[in-house]
């Protein structure tokens, strides 16, 4: 079976992506992994955690630092691809975003990665970077960027 990695993080942009994630598994006949990514400094856990979809997000407490915030935004886009039918899982990994996210495409053998982009002004692009341009030019498969406006 083919595997997509959608990458999303809690911004207003995840709602996008995971309507595009629907739309190209459901195509491609796919499964859907879910990936967000934690800074190092801020995870408890050096090992990646797997979620399994089928859980109500509604039934977690409202996340109380970013690891929590991650899971979180996993089960959030967990939720609507398992109603659309779509085989997923999430898995939460510790590491910078551009390089977790190409190195677990890479590890699962992902056959497109789809992000979103966050419209970063000029001076924010270049103070912080660009995580989207930056997998784009590491990925070794396709990378589909959302980059629908509201």
């Amino acid at each position: 079976m083919k595997t997509l990695l959608m990458a999303v993080d809690n911004s207003p942009v995840a709602e996008k992506v995971i309507a595009t994630a629907i739309e190209e598994a459901l195509a491609h006949k796919a499964q859907v992994v879910v990936l967000c990514c934690v800074d190092p400094a801020y995870s408890s856990c050096n090992q990646p955690i797997d979620i399994t979809a089928g859980e109500d997000p509604e039934d977690f407490a409202v996340a109380q630092d970013e690891q929590n915030t991650a899971e979180l935004v996993v089960r959030h886009a967990l939720a609507p691809l398992l109603r659309a039918g779509v085989d997923a899982r999430g898995l939460i990994v510790a590491g910078e975003a551009a390089d977790t996210i190409v190195a677990q495409s890479q590890q699962l053998d992902a056959q497109m990665i789809i992000m979103g982009r966050r419209h970063l002004s000029s001076f924010n692009r270049l103070l912080k970077g660009s995580v989207s341009a930056a997998v784009i030019e590491r990925a070794h498969c396709p990378v589909l960027i959302d980059v629908r406006k509201d």
